[in-house]
């Protein structure tokens, strides 16, 4: 079973051993969206990183610490290594069905 290493807000992020070979690696820019929550809250990747991308699902290839970004969390570093950002669900009970997270 993975381990959690990070969380940040809504985001978890799990260490993985490897990065998919089918992933497809997207283009970093200074303040990277990892993720955007509800009332224009964003979790941004403050420093240079490999960022890939298969079903949905990101991956970080992180080479030194860096750090991420949001306005109500603060600055929270990561450090080195291959790391999984799942899309976060929430299930709704009352309607019976799951949603992405938001903040």
């Amino acid at each position: 079973m993975e381990k959690a290493i990070m969380f940040h807000g809504d985001i978890t992020l799990y260490k993985v051993s490897s990065i998919p070979a089918t992933a497809k690696k997207l283009k970093w820019i200074k303040g990277f969206v990892l993720e955007k929550g509800e009332g224009e809250h964003l979790h941004t990747i403050e420093d240079e990183c490999g960022i890939y991308e298969v079903g949905g699902v990101l991956y970080l290839k992180v080479e030194k610490p860096i750090q991420i970004n949001h306005e109500e969390h603060g600055l929270q570093t990561i450090e080195p290594g291959l790391y999984r950002k799942d899309l976060e669900q929430e299930f709704n009970y009352e309607d019976m069905e799951a949603r992405n997270t938001q903040d």
